[in-house]
């Protein structure tokens, strides 16, 4: 019971770290062109009343890139020792991806709002392709691959994915519920300009 408790913990834990370490990549991308941006638990927040397009490209691929170092940074932790505790970390981390995955599988574009698109013209890249939601799916492909190879999961192990990815889902939006609930009231993101037409915001 303890050491379920335990890996429970690590696993919300590691969720926990992955949505900041979102958020604080979208702030460290501000920070490096001169723009306050504060990062809070699940939203980060540009202190200013106008944004231009050219700078949010890039405050918006620092988000993407943060999730992707973390979930770099997991797998590797996990691939060196592999165990039930790491494999929690390494879960945890891949729930991030996995969720705007889903949205992109479901949807057609794995996070509302154009902050893929303005990451994908940060890269010089179409902003109305897919090539975020790719990379997000090739990260969650390559982190099962290696959980798999090392690990090597009985048959219950699925039973345990479902359950985690419902309990992380749950979690990821209560999150961002309370997040805004908190924040929203005292702090005002600012609004984009110059915005490209045409652009799909679902």
């Amino acid at each position: 019971m303890k050491r379920g408790v335990t890996y429970i913990l690590i696993f919300c834990g590691a969720l926990l770290a992955g949505v900041y370490l979102h958020e604080f990549g979208h702030a460290v991308a501000g920070w490096v062109q001169g723009i306050a941006v504060l990062p809070t638990p699940a939203k980060e927040y540009i202190l200013r009343s106008q944004l231009d397009w050219s700078k949010e490209t890039w405050i918006a691929l620092g988000g993407i890139t943060g999730t992707a170092v973390a979930v770099l940074i997991a797998m590797l932790y996990f691939w060196r020792k592999p165990c039930l505790n790491r494999e929690a970390v390494v879960l945890g981390a891949l729930l991030v991806p996995g969720v705007y995955t889903l949205r992109f599988l479901a949807m057609g574009r794995g996070h509302d709002g154009t902050e893929w698109q303005a990451a994908q013209s940060a890269l010089g890249l179409r902003p109305a392709g897919h090539a975020v939601d790719v990379c997000f799916l090739c990260l969650v492909i390559a982190g099962l691959i290696v959980w798999g190879l090392r690990l090597r999961p009985t048959l219950w192990a699925p039973v345990r994915l479902i359950a985690l990815a419902v309990i992380g889902t749950i979690l990821l939006v209560e999150l961002q519920i309370a997040n805004n609930d908190v924040f929203d009231r005292v702090l005002h993101d600012a609004s984009v300009i110059n915005v490209p037409p045409g652009l799909d915001p679902r």
